[in-house]
């Protein structure tokens, strides 16, 4: 694979861990998916690129995350962003955003669309208290996105199966309605959309999402390995970014799971590089 881009990754500042219980009294998002009894894993932007290196990884897509405090969240933000610019041609942000917290959060989304960015995300809509099947809620982010043809990162989650920290309810039927409101909005699911790749054998569901696309971060924590096969075949492979969610898992893992899938070359290249290019946009 001559090119390789990592589509969903997080990092942290330093001073989150240092002094995570200041931090975790402030934000309910810090508090939830990231137990002290669960030995939680952070990772800073150095940490990234030297893992990078390791796996021959080009491209990391730095995401944020649906935080509960507005200043957490600028925090993170301002170091997405620095970090981008540290790490030229490696690291791109895409920014978390508070739509919880009314005009104060579109008007920090505002500021943040001066700076090269490649898009908003990861909402959790469940922690974050966001209505995401309100088109109230979300059309103001949904029209400064259009403005820059940039995609939305949404966390979604399995209506069945184990619970983690995190899973939440955006289940496939709120993902339905997310994007029926903005159906020419690009979109990212999260972690396989929480199953809705399935729901594209029905055609209208195949209609309104065709500028929906699915990434695979957490994948060996969700579904077997045949995921891959299963959904390329439903959606063409077209539609399916590579991401790791580095680093709840590491990105040697993620890679090593994909190899598994018996997808073609051509096919595994589009996967792990070309649709994340044109849906951030990437002219590396």
């Amino acid at each position: 694979m001559s090119l390789i881009i990592d589509s969903h990754t997080h990092i942290l500042p330093g001073d989150i861990s240092e002094n995570f219980d200041s931090y975790a009294k402030k934000d309910l998002l810090l508090r939830t998916l990231f137990p002290k009894d669960k030995n939680p894993r952070f990772s800073t932007a150095e940490q990234l690129v030297n893992s990078m290196e390791t796996n021959q990884i080009n491209i990391s897509i730095v995401l944020g995350m649906g935080w509960t405090d507005l200043g957490l969240n600028r925090h993170v933000n301002d170091y997405l962003i620095e970090s981008s610019q540290k790490y030229k041609g490696q690291l791109f942000p895409v920014i978390g955003i508070t739509p919880h917290l009314g005009t104060d959060g579109i008007k920090e989304a505002e500021r943040y669309l001066e700076n090269e960015i490649y898009g908003f995300g990861e909402i959790h809509s469940d922690i974050q208290d966001v209505d995401i099947t309100s088109h109230k809620s979300m059309a103001p982010y949904m029209e400064l996105l259009s403005h820059k043809n940039l995609p939305i990162i949404l966390h979604a989650s399995e209506p069945m199966g184990h619970q983690y920290p995190g899973k939440g309810s955006t289940f496939p039927s709120k993902l339905w309605k997310f994007v029926s409101n903005f159906p020419d909005a690009k979109i990212i699911l999260a972690h396989w959309g929480g199953g809705t790749p399935f729901y594209e054998l029905m055609p209208e569901v195949s209609k309104a999402f065709q500028n929906v696309y699915y990434d695979c971060a957490a994948s060996p924590y969700l579904y077997e390995s045949a995921i891959f096969d299963t959904v390329a075949r439903i959606v063409k492979g077209k539609k399916i970014l590579f991401g790791s969610d580095y680093p709840v898992l590491s990105q040697q893992r993620a890679l090593a799971y994909l190899s598994e899938a018996s997808l073609n070359g051509p096919l595994k290249q589009t996967i792990v590089s070309m649709n994340a290019k044109n849906i951030f946009n990437l002219k590396s």
